[in-house]
């Protein structure tokens, strides 16, 4: 499917009425989409592992929006499959289905080689970025299944060049999951899911990693999150399985 979605503009209120989680909420690419949604009308349960920050954006959010948001305290990298069973009792008891689930949380610990990579950095990475992403998933389905229009959201990134380790690992397995939900949940309760691969965006966990690029050059996070209103909203009915590249001709 070609789809251009880079200049896609959603029509005002096309969120209202949905609740939308959204995971890495508080900074970067999860903040600036975590506004727009709001701005559309949807109702949000912002997720990352910092409580202030958390609670200040909900605050934010709900001033400056109608509906009164939700976030959900989560360290991905110490949380087991009881925390997210606990979480989907959370959501279980909100008086609406969930409609979309924006898996974005991600981590890095340092751009190195595979021969000298300390194997707890590389297990914390690979839980953060693929373990995480499959619990949350798997305890939100039935919740993505009362909805009458549900939608995933995984944010990709194809960087299996040197040093990227084992967040290249992880992500590549991300994009698979990505790929095997969409077979698989396209059947009576179908569940549309889809993949953003931003490419180099400013973000926090970007400029640390490569502290010589001017961080101007890079995109800005609110500039990239078109195609993820797309895949959220209802304009992508009937689309699964797409993994859409902002700029395309970007590898690294």
């Amino acid at each position: 499917m070609n789809l251009q979605l880079n200049d896609y503009r959603m029509d005002m209120g096309s969120l209202e009425g949905r609740l939308v989680l959204i995971t890495g909420a508080t900074g970067g690419i999860g903040q600036a989409l975590a506004s727009a949604c709001a701005e559309h009308g949807a109702r949000l349960v912002l997720m990352s592992r910092n409580e202030r920050k958390l609670e200040k954006l909900r605050q934010q959010l709900t001033r400056d929006s109608g509906p009164v948001h939700l976030h959900y305290a989560m360290d991905h990298a110490r949380s087991g499959e009881i925390d997210y069973l606990r979480f989907a009792e959370f959501l279980d008891k909100q008086d609406s289905p969930l409609d979309s689930l924006v898996i974005n949380a991600g981590y890095i610990a340092a751009l190195q080689g595979v021969r000298n990579y300390p194997l707890d950095t590389w297990l914390r990475t690979v839980t953060i970025n693929q373990h995480a992403a499959f619990l949350l998933v798997r305890c939100c389905i039935p919740l993505l299944e009362a909805s009458t229009d549900p939608s995933i959201v995984f944010s990709n990134h194809a960087c299996t060049s040197a040093y990227w380790g084992a967040y290249a690992v992880a992500k590549t397995a991300l994009q698979g999951l990505m790929e095997v939900l969409a077979h698989e949940l396209d059947g009576d309760k179908p569940i549309r899911v889809n993949g953003v691969d931003p490419a180099p965006v400013s973000t926090k966990l970007r400029i640390a990693h490569f502290p010589g690029v001017d961080p101007k050059s890079y995109a800005q996070p609110q500039d990239i999150i078109a195609p993820y209103l797309y895949f959220i909203g209802p304009d992508s009915w009937g689309t699964t399985g797409t993994n859409y590249k902002v700029n395309p001709d970007y590898t690294g």
